[in-house]
């Protein structure tokens, strides 16, 4: 098994920023739909993606209402660049069936 499962997830993938405007345009397409649609899909979202509550809550009064999803958008970018950075530099062993 290679080193790297994902290698579109390396640290130049990350710093491009041309490949970050790509993945910032598709979150906040996202974002924008479940806030029309349904904000609380969303919220559960945000939470599953351990975006911080009090980010999230000063993002909600801080930030005019056509700029949450650019703002919460943002937030997911850098909360799973940061959840990805911190794989690389943290990396745990696969479990596989024989160490059962």
């Amino acid at each position: 098994m290679g080193d790297n499962l994902f290698p579109e997830y390396s640290e130049q993938f990350l710093e491009d920023a041309d490949h970050e405007k790509k993945w910032l345009a598709i979150i906040q397409q996202r974002v924008e739909e479940l806030l029309e649609k349904d904000p609380g899909l969303l919220f559960s979202h945000l939470y599953r993606l351990d975006v911080e509550e009090s980010i999230l809550q000063s993002i909600l009064k801080n930030v005019s209402a056509n700029q949450l999803p650019t703002a919460i958008s943002e937030e997911i970018w850098k909360r799973q660049k940061a959840r990805i950075m911190s794989r690389k530099n943290n990396p745990q062993g696969w479990i596989l069936d024989s160490d059962f």
